[in-house]
């Protein structure tokens, strides 16, 4: 039934032109403009209330960028080459259970993100010294309680699977063929106590 379900779609087809490209090289930003870049993509989301108690959730977005000009970046003539960072694929999941417990008002919820994958530089140079490209898939978890009086407990888990990748990287400073990077947040849990007044 309609009534439980919800959802959005959108479809579309973007150019920019004069699009900005600002690079670390490793010894200072080089920064460029593109005579044009372009994505064509589509995006959703749907909402599903299974039960009176579960709701589910499902998002996605899929995209073809590129340069359909860029004879002057700073890593030579790129046109025709998609974008540095950006994934084809990125898609999400998520799942809520509400329920009472001794009263008080509970839920446990989880969730998953994936991110296809998407390569470090424009320069293929650069590319080749990292080799692999930025994926990645995400569990994160929590359990919460709310009591009349306005205290909530919340236990959470983020990443909990410990996935590892580099988010960022960049040529290392002064070190021409060394690149630096920033590793993702590693598996992480904790409680959080809150009191509304």
């Amino acid at each position: 039934a309609f009534d439980t379900l919800a959802f959005n779609v959108a479809v579309f087809d973007q150019k920019i032109k004069g699009f900005q490209s600002n690079i670390f090289t490793g010894t200072g930003f080089a920064l460029a403009n593109a005579g044009e870049q372009s994505t064509q993509g589509l995006e959703f989301d749907a909402t599903w209330n299974a039960t009176r108690n579960l709701t589910l959730g499902l998002a996605g977005t899929f995209l073809d960028p590129v340069y359909d000009s860029f004879p002057d970046s700073a890593s030579g003539d790129i046109s025709g080459q998609k974008p540095f960072s950006i994934s084809e694929v990125s898609t999400s999941a998520s799942a809520v259970y509400t329920f009472n417990f001794e009263g008080l008002d509970a839920f446990v919820r989880g969730d998953w993100q994936y991110e296809g994958p998407a390569t470090y530089f424009d320069d293929p140079a650069d590319q080749a010294l990292i080799g692999d490209e930025r994926e990645f898939s995400l569990f994160n978890a929590s359990l919460g309680f709310q009591s009349d009086s306005g205290i909530s407990v919340l236990f959470w888990g983020r990443n909990i699977f410990d996935e590892q990748y580099i988010s960022v990287a960049f040529p290392t400073t002064a070190q021409a063929g060394s690149l630096s990077g920033y590793p993702n947040q590693p598996a992480t849990y904790g409680v959080t106590v809150r009191k509304a007044f």
